[in-house]
């Protein structure tokens, strides 16, 4: 509910957006709750014309894992584990995508190379691909290949971008 109390905590290396309607959009970092300093994974969306932000989704609280749910399958009881300086992404449909950062899995803290996709339409996130456990090494394959089998290896601090197609 949007609200003129509703304040995202302190942060840096989060994830933002802005959406077709001119919103703004908060995605984690490392940062504070209500009480403490730890990793986020809150979903928060500033509303430009009424000077006012609405907390979407996410814990209230630091350091949460990961409920991957099942690869490919919107859930709104999926959630990305709280994480810092991921890359991100959105597509022609005004979803957010994130691959990787440091932050949770399901148990640990460490690189992740997991990808995500939020739909705000639903309110609901999907674990598109990568793995559910932290410090995973990259599957190659070859050059130029796709294969459903590559992945990158777990990182953080990396960049990203679309080519004309809108492909990232």
């Amino acid at each position: 509910i949007e609200n003129a109390s509703n304040i995202p905590g302190a942060r840096y290396g989060s994830r933002t957006w802005r959406d077709a309607a001119g919103n703004l959009w908060l995605y984690g970092g490392y940062g504070f709750d209500n009480n403490n300093s730890g990793i986020l994974n809150d979903i928060w969306k500033y509303n430009p014309a009424t000077n006012k932000w609405t907390w979407i989704k996410g814990d209230s609280v630091i350091d949460q894992p990961a409920v991957y749910g099942s690869k490919g399958i919107s859930n709104a009881a999926n959630k990305p584990g709280a994480r810092y300086v991921s890359t991100s992404w959105t597509d022609e449909s005004g979803n957010f995508w994130m691959f990787g950062g440091y932050g949770y899995d399901e148990q640990n803290t460490g690189s992740l190379n997991d990808m995500w996709k939020y739909n705000p339409a639903v309110n609901e996130w999907t674990w598109v691909n990568g793995s559910k456990i932290i410090d995973q090494t990259a599957v190659y394959g070859t050059p130029a290949i796709p294969d459903a089998n590559n992945i990158p290896g777990a990182r953080y601090v990396s960049s990203s971008w679309k080519d004309p197609n809108g492909e990232m």
